[in-house]
């Protein structure tokens, strides 16, 4: 297990305890909108709905560099058949 998901582990942890020690009803307001939920559903939702916008966002940030790899990859392979083609041996950087 990497040092990352012993830290996630053990701050869902610490989230969750904080969380279920806190049971009292509290008005969340958000524009025009107005609720009455439990403090600890609210940290609960708030600390899901964190987690997933990171992920999204990492999910986002790979498919970029994933399609950057894929065209220096072309460029690569152009430059080396460009190289090769040429009759002779490829010549060293």
């Amino acid at each position: 297990m990497s040092a990352f998901s012993v830290f996630a582990l053990v701050l869902l942890v610490g989230v969750t305890v904080f969380a279920f020690s806190n049971p009292t009803i509290v008005a969340l307001r958000f524009l025009m909108w107005q609720t009455q939920v439990s403090l600890s559903l609210a940290v609960m939702g708030g600390a899901v709905l964190g987690g997933l916008l990171v992920f999204v966002s990492g999910l986002v940030g790979q498919q970029r560099l994933r399609t950057r790899v894929r065209d220096l990859q072309a460029r690569l392979h152009e430059a080396e058949a460009r190289t090769t083609g040429s009759g002779g041996s490829p010549t060293p950087p």
